[in-house]
């Protein structure tokens, strides 16, 4: 199956064309299209999953299409926005929730948060997370923007969207994230964390 994957993308990736990824998606009877593609910034294969509007006749659009391709064309530094915004994740979690962490003398609660989970910088906060795949919803067709969700089980056990717009990793926000708040804010879930933080 790999193989065949990198035949689809690999090297070819810039001439891919759009039935090349029709033709391997897999529909299931909700109309959800899944298929596996090897993704060069995280240098493996990673499940994709594309929600279409006609479940009875499902196909992705040249929007989503698109946005496949942003994804897959993802510039190497994007993986340092990445690690950036998982350690704010960390930071923010420590912050506003309570896991039970008792601090030791002179610890403060979040140190201690810190200490237990074993994370010291950013990049514990990426090495202790894990990438559980790639979504794409016909509902972006509405926005101006190309949108994709990189789905990441992070470091503080949960589960968060890395925000991916017109090809760029911009913001990160809880599961379920309203993706048109990323249109003329693209720190629109950022900002919100920090008014939390400041209250």
């Amino acid at each position: 199956v790999k193989s065949r994957l990198e035949n689809i993308n690999g090297k070819n990736e810039k001439r891919m064309k759009k039935q090349d990824i029709e033709k391997n998606i897999h529909w299931d009877h909700y109309g959800i299209g899944y298929i596996d593609l090897p993704l060069p910034l995280f240098d493996k294969v990673i499940p994709f999953e594309l929600f279409v509007e006609n479940e009875a006749n499902p196909k992705i659009s040249d929007k989503m299409f698109a946005t496949v391709q942003d994804v897959l064309n993802l510039k190497p530094d994007s993986i340092k926005e990445i690690k950036e915004l998982l350690w704010e994740e960390c930071n923010f979690s420590f912050t506003v929730a309570n896991y039970g962490c008792r601090p030791k003398d002179g610890e403060t609660v979040k140190a201690a948060h810190f200490r237990e989970f074993g994370i010291n910088d950013l990049h514990d906060a990426f090495e202790k997370s894990s990438v559980k795949g790639i979504q794409i919803h016909c509902d972006s067709d509405k926005l101006e923007g190309r949108y994709a969700e990189i789905k990441m089980e992070t470091a503080t056990d949960n589960l968060i969207s890395i925000v991916v717009k017109n090809g760029k990793v911009i913001d990160y926000d809880e599961d379920g994230t309203y993706l048109g708040g990323f249109e003329s804010d693209e720190q629109n879930a950022h900002n919100n964390r920090e008014r939390v933080l400041n209250q």
